[in-house]
């Protein structure tokens, strides 16, 4: 549900789209990396000896007992079919490619998890933009917006209203199952505002400006 559009009066500077790791994602929710999460996370031992289970990797979270409406939510697996949105530019760039962003969401009292399906772990997979919440009016602070280039073994959970734009797929087509709680009422599920002139996302569809070696 629209809350707001911001109307700017210059349009903002360019915003570089870096690696995506737990650490650097932390103040927004959290990243689901087997590569990562096996260094820094206890093994279990499971299915007989077969497999290495690693518990709670990411929150699951439902707040809608603190929802306006008292309405009872759902936790529901979603499907999401998102195909590349973006503009090339110069090859001889540092980036080489640019989305505009005009679109930033929140969940109040969920979070949302993000899985992709279907995707190479050495590809680079979408970009995740977020922005910091001001404490005045629950508006998201456009000085604050962080993009980050995702792996196709990393997955992505938004903290409960966390300012998110969509997924933007840098693959041709990414399937993503998304896992949320929704109980129906399009206020307390899902509420938007919209940026204009929309904010330029650099990004490289190559190697990423930070990257911290193969995942």
């Amino acid at each position: 549900m629209p809350v707001k559009t911001f109307k700017l009066d210059k349009p903002l500077d360019s915003v570089p789209a870096t690696s995506l790791t737990p650490a650097s994602f932390a103040k927004f929710g959290a990243v689901v990396s087997s590569a990562q999460q096996l260094q820094t996370m206890k093994n279990i031992p499971a299915n007989y000896g077969t497999a290495i289970k690693l518990a709670k990797v990411t929150p699951v979270t439902n707040n809608f007992s603190n929802a306006p409406s008292g309405k009872v939510a759902t936790t529901n697996v979603n499907l999401f079919r998102s195909s590349y949105p973006w503009k090339l530019v110069s090859k001889t760039s540092a980036y080489d490619g640019i989305y505009l962003a005009g679109v930033l969401e929140r969940h109040p009292f969920s979070t949302q998890t993000f899985l992709p399906m279907g995707v190479d772990s050495r590809d680079i997979a979408y970009l995740v933009i977020v922005a910091e919440t001001k404490s005045d009016d629950g508006l998201p602070d456009l000085a604050t917006l962080k993009a980050f280039v995702a792996m196709g073994n990393q997955a992505v959970t938004y903290g409960p209203g966390t300012w998110h734009a969509p997924m933007v797929s840098l693959q041709q087509t990414i399937d993503f199952a998304v896992l949320m709680n929704e109980n129906g009422v399009p206020d307390e599920d899902c509420q938007e505002v919209y940026i204009e002139p929309r904010v330029p996302i650099a990004f490289s569809t190559i190697t990423t400006p930070t990257a911290p070696g193969k995942l």
